[in-house]
Parts: structure tokens; C-alpha cells; sequence
């Protein structure tokens, strides 16, 4: 039986498809272990040195609070608000990586138990000993004391850090 010249080029055109699909499946796969590999020197130490640099960027600053690091004040160097209350907050921030962004106080933010984020002040402890804005350097450790000031019925829910980003909303120190 002879097979039609047209059903002969589909079946190769298929066959092309398919051996394509094979071919970029398994560069695929294939280029990035090859460049981890040739990047480690072929080493297995240095992959999972590799491993722990990728691991870093995920986590370039690691922020702590010890468990009897939260404290709710109603005098600071002054009084709150009416219908205020301060929260002061002992942080222990390392830096894993060298960052290309400054750390500003509007990278920590107070979130309590409603949702809603605040600032710290600029009179903080942390930032009168390590000024407003600085460089987070590879392996630097800094240590202090972040002042909030809350609503007096709302508790404090976590602490956040990141960079910040200056937007339009950012006027009134929350949002």
C-alpha cells in the first residue's frame, strides 16, 4: 500500500513537532542544571553555597522581636494623643545581603489587631542611634527600640518589614 504524498508530509510534519517538543523540553531542563554546575566549579559545596545565596535573596533582612520586646506606654519623652497610647517595639535586624535600598523608618509597620498599619516615629530610639535613613550592609546588625503610637483600644498584631516605596497615599503616616 502506498501512502498519498500529502498524509506522507503530515505524519513528518508531526514527527518534527514532536522530536521539537522533545529537543526544547529537555534544554529545558538541561541548561539550568548545566549552569548551576559549571557556575559551582562542579563542586557540591559550592551548589549548595548556590542554594544558600537564592535562599538569601528571598530573606535579605531577618527582623526579631524577643518575647518580652513589646511594651505599651503612656508617657515617651512626652505624651501620646489624646486617645492614644505608645507601643515600643525591641527589634534585632541582621542584614543577610547587601541591599540596594536605604532602610527609611516607612519600612517597618505596626499592624494591630483590626488590620490597619502605622508607622513608626522618627523619634524612635532605633533610628535616633542609627539615623532615619541608612545602607543595610552584608552581615550588619542593628539593634533598637521602634516607637508606634496607636489608638489607646487597639493592640499591636505583627510587625512588618520592607522596602518602601514613596506613593501618593503615603501623606498621613498610615493607610
Amino acid at each position: 500500500m502506498v501512502i498519498p504524498a500529502s498524509e506522507r508530509k503530515k505524519q513528518f510534519n508531526k514527527r518534527l513537532r514532536l522530536l521539537n517538543r522533545i529537543v526544547l523540553g529537555g534544554a529545558t531542563l538541561l541548561v539550568p542544571i548545566y549552569i548551576g554546575v559549571s557556575l559551582t566549579g562542579e563542586s557540591a559545596d559550592k551548589l549548595e553555597n548556590l542554594t544558600n545565596l537564592f535562599a538569601n535573596i528571598n530573606n535579605q533582612v531577618a527582623l526579631t522581636v524577643p518575647p518580652d520586646g513589646v511594651r505599651y506606654m503612656h508617657f515617651f519623652h512626652g505624651p501620646p494623643d489624646e486617645g492614644h497610647k505608645f507601643v515600643l517595639i525591641d527589634v534585632h535586624l541582621q542584614v543577610n545581603l547587601q541591599l540596594a535600598w536605604a532602610i527609611v523608618p516607612r519600612c517597618f509597620q505596626l499592624v494591630d489587631d483590626r488590620g490597619r498599619r502605622y508607622y513608626p516615629l522618627s523619634r524612635s530610639p532605633f533610628f535616633i542611634a542609627h539615623t532615619d535613613e541608612f545602607e543595610g550592609t552584608k552581615g550588619a546588625v542593628y539593634e533598637g527600640q521602634l516607637l508606634f503610637e496607636i489608638p489607646s483600644e487597639r493592640k499591636h498584631e505583627s510587625l512588618l518589614f520592607d522596602r518602601y516605596n514613596e506613593t501618593e497615599e503615603d501623606d498621613n503616616g498610615h493607610d
